[in-house]
């Protein structure tokens, strides 16, 4: 976690790791910020039993497991447990108890295809990109939303397979987005994608195809340009300059290939999120346990 914190109580051994989006956290004070940030990843059910064994075996706090546990049950009321929890150890006023629970409420109360594309946007954020896309794909299958509320689903989609190494999908998902909701943002994005499959002319062409202004391709050619400057100073310009190097010389096979080995090493940073989309394109069901600690 970023923003620092004032921990009071017990501080564990080990930390525990909430599987969503793989945040670990040492003490009540981390645990009970985490959960009010991400309530709504418990709209339908609740934080696995396992953090009840660690608030008790890790924090101390062996009362406060014990009450949690009797809320467990789906017929209970699940504010009863958050309420509980944000209540233990005095880090949350009461009033900011109310409001969290408020919002918690108002989550519930949310047309169930915009849960799913907020759910996806925390993953997205979360940069759990394959659990983002499942939730966009929920929010799709209900095929209940606007054309804007569609649009940004789609958007959001192509950036998490863009992630994901998956070009063409994310290209199909940003026309989509453009589409359903008019948004330049979706155009511009699909154009990043094709100056780097592609190659600058031949993204120049893709986009005339969207009968777009020339003002309009010289501000995204220009944007381009100050994101390929900032991008000069990072670690893998160096390999990017080479790759251009030999394509301009003469050497097309020779820079083919080295940005083939340069997307493999890049997979390899990846590679949990990737095999994650594997196992959800195969069952269709949210990975369980795929954040180990």
């Amino acid at each position: 976690m970023r923003e620092s914190m004032v921990c009071i109580g017990q501080i564990g051994e080990e930390p525990y790791c909430f599987q969503e989006t793989g945040v670990c956290v040492f003490s009540y004070e981390e645990m009970v910020y985490y959960l009010s940030e991400h309530m709504i990843c418990y709209l339908y059910t609740l934080p696995d039993e396992e953090l009840l064994y660690y608030i008790r075996d890790q924090l101390g706090l062996e009362k406060l497991s014990r009450q949690l546990s009797r809320f467990r049950d789906p017929a209970k009321d699940q504010m009863k447990y958050f309420s509980t929890l944000f209540r233990e150890g005095n880090y949350f006023t009461e009033d900011e108890i109310r409001q969290i629970l408020d919002e918690y409420r108002k989550l519930k109360n949310m047309p169930y295809p915009v849960q799913c594309k907020w759910k996806g946007d925390m993953f997205l954020n979360a940069n759990r990109a394959s659990m983002a896309i499942y939730y966009y794909k929920e929010a799709l299958r209900q095929n209940t939303m606007d054309s804007a509320e569609t649009g940004a689903v789609y958007h959001n989609m192509g950036i998490a397979k863009a992630r994901l190494f998956r070009y063409h999908d994310a290209d199909v998902d940003f026309v989509k987005a453009y589409q359903y909701a008019g948004d330049e943002e979706s155009l511009f994005c699909y154009y990043c994608i094709n100056v780097f499959v592609e190659g600058l002319a031949q993204a120049k062409e893709e986009l005339r195809s969207f009968k777009v202004s020339d003002l309009l391709l010289e501000s995204f050619e220009n944007r381009f340009d100050a994101m390929n400057d900032e991008f000069g100073f990072s670690g893998l310009a160096a390999s990017h300059k080479k790759i251009d190097y030999l394509m301009l010389n003469g050497r097309e096979e020779d820079g083919m290939n080295a940005r083939k080995k340069l997307v493999r090493e890049l997979q390899k940073e990846f590679r949990q999120e990737l095999e994650t989309e594997d196992n959800l394109y195969s069952t269709n069901l949210p990975a369980k346990n795929v954040f180990p600690i």
